[in-house]
């Protein structure tokens, strides 16, 4: 009973950790790896009163006015993913194929900074 026991336990670990590394990142359902675009923008988005960062890209798709939520990284499940910096972000980018090309700062609010990422689409051989 205890082997049966370790080897359950053991199987569920094995199969829950290579789960976590194949998730597909998406922005409204599309996929992010099949973005056709040479040039993206990532907007990294504090929350209120959170170190956590969510990232908005834009590759020139179409939104609904006001609903910026709809260009947020989600997970296959539609989960947000959360970023623990804006560099975290940025690295995670860099891991999709994407180079950084620019910075910009936008102050919204008096102590409100957004940073805007330009990002080009790196070419693989």
């Amino acid at each position: 009973m205890k082997l049966f026991l370790f080897i359950f336990i053991t199987t569920f670990f094995v199969l829950e950790s290579k789960g976590q590394n194949s998730y597909e990142y998406n922005i409204n359902g599309f996929p992010i790896d099949s973005i056709n675009a040479q040039y993206i923008t990532a907007e990294a988005c504090n929350l209120t009163l959170s170190t956590k960062v969510f990232l908005e890209l834009d590759y020139g798709q179409e939104t609904k006015f006001l609903n910026n939520r709809l260009k947020r990284v989600a997970d296959k499940r539609g989960d947000y993913v959360e970023f623990k910096s804006n560099m975290d972000a940025l690295n995670f980018l860099s891991s999709l194929g994407f180079q950084l090309i620019d910075t910009n700062y936008i102050r919204v609010k008096d102590d409100d900074i957004r940073i805007i990422f330009l990002l080009k689409k790196m070419v693989r051989d």
